[in-house]
């Protein structure tokens, strides 16, 4: 039987084979009708009466036909459709009401009387606003969502998101609104927000802690340090003198000066300096720090590409740091491209702000490393002190920026660094004029 339904929905879908079934069929009895008259019509009713009882065979035969082949099935897939969309409503986890024009409630799904808490009988009659906040009574435009406030049959309110649209309806103008409970949605949010602020209450303060300490050590080895390398200079020109072998002295010295750079990165680390800001344009920058790793480039092999409007884009804040955060993310890059590679960085202005992107060819960045690269002591690198984006990281955020990392699905690692850009056109070349 539903075979034969689900047959007959897929030809009775459209209007015109409707219409055509109805004349095929009238065609047909009518056929029949005027072939089996003559036979049955007795010769005295006339013309007249060959009319009528043409007619109403006509109607006889007809009638149950097309209940049977059309007027029948339609019934029975519109009240099937009729039941479906109520089974969908009434199940919805969506509260769903429908309301006139003037706001009363016709009809709401069991969802709504969990999200108020109310019996269907205290629901259907009573205005939309009694249970949602500031909903309007005019609409604009249509379909339109809300944010309001909806109320409880306890008194207690809670958030609500609100889609309404217009309901189809010859008779009258309805609307139907689909609701949706924000209380979990928003306790979920306040609960991201206060671990996340948590997190980084303890991050601080193991920071400052970290600082503390970092900042006793290195003073702590930074004077014998310096005292050694002194010794061994003192020797190494004396050694020389007299003809002996320096090759060793030459590797303390060596691993000395080492040392005392993880100091100074330490001391760097826990006491950054505070600079001098100015605006200035990140063009200038870019420029100093090409200069400055263009040798290691040509030993490496590693070709380097500026993508960067010729619109000076300014900056306000401290041109040196910003720079050494340049540097160490170019230097980083070129340390994962030993054998050659291209290093691009890429400048755009995304909504008020400069992007500066420092994009290489290299090994890209450790499976192990990207949720660490920016926490102090982590490194990837044997000789490395693990302080370095870190203290870049700092840097951006001193700036009112940010600066992330990740790897690039074609190779290569890509170092996004975001900062204010200085709007005020004119202020900033009158700020430089008076520098």
């Amino acid at each position: 039987m539903s075979n034969r339904i689900s047959a007959l929905s897929s030809i009775l879908r459209s209007p015109a084979r409707i219409l055509g079934i109805v004349l095929t069929l009238v065609f047909i009895v009518e056929v029949g009708v005027m072939l089996v008259l003559p036979h049955v019509m007795p010769d005295f009713f006339g013309e007249t009466g060959k009319a009528f009882l043409d007619a109403m065979l006509l109607t006889l035969v007809c009638a149950p036909v097309l209940w049977w082949v059309i007027i029948g099935p339609l019934r029975r897939i519109a009240f099937q459709e009729h039941q479906r969309s109520e089974t969908i409503v009434a199940n919805a986890s969506e509260g769903i009401i429908t309301f006139d024009e003037a706001g009363v409630i016709l009809s709401c799904n069991r969802a709504v009387t969990e999200i108020f808490s109310a019996d269907i009988e205290n629901v259907v009659g009573k205005t939309a606003d009694a249970f949602l906040s500031g909903l309007p009574h005019q609409f604009d435009s249509l379909p339109a969502t809300l944010r309001l406030s909806g109320q409880r049959s306890d008194g207690t309110s809670f958030p609500v998101e609100v889609s309404v649209s217009q309901y189809p309806s010859e008779s009258q103008v309805l609307r139907i609104a689909i609701m949706r409970d924000l209380t979990a949605a928003e306790q979920a949010e306040t609960q991201r927000v206060a671990m996340a602020r948590e997190t980084e209450a303890l991050r601080a303060q193991q920071m400052a802690t970290l600082a503390q300490l970092a900042t006793g050590v290195a003073h702590e080895i930074r004077n014998p340090l310096t005292a050694i390398k002194l010794l061994i200079q003192v020797n190494r020109d004396k050694f020389a003198q007299e003809g002996l072998p320096t090759d060793d002295l030459e590797l303390v010295e060596h691993e000395i000066r080492r040392m005392e750079r993880s100091v100074n990165s330490l001391l760097d680390f826990a006491r950054p300096e505070e600079g001098q800001r100015v605006i200035f344009p990140i063009q200038t920058v870019i420029s100093k720090t090409v200069q400055l790793i263009n040798g290691r480039c040509s030993q490496q092999n590693v070709h380097i590409n500026i993508d960067c409007t010729d619109e000076p884009l300014f900056v306000d804040g401290d041109a040196s740091q910003i720079q050494q955060l340049l540097l160490n993310l170019s230097l980083n890059a070129l340390d994962s491209m030993p054998t050659g590679g291209t290093l691009l960085i890429r400048v755009t202005n995304v909504n008020q702000q400069i992007e500066l992107a420092v994009i290489d060819t290299g090994e890209g960045i450790r499976e192990d490393m990207l949720e660490k690269m920016f926490t102090p002591f982590s490194s990837s690198k044997s000789t490395g002190v693990g302080l370095g984006l870190g203290i870049c990281r700092r840097i951006a955020h001193s700036h009112g920026g940010d600066l992330t990392g990740q790897n690039r699905s074609g190779g290569g690692a890509e170092f996004l660094l975001t900062l204010p850009r200085v709007q005020n056109i004119q202020g900033v070349a009158k700020a430089f004029s008076v520098a």
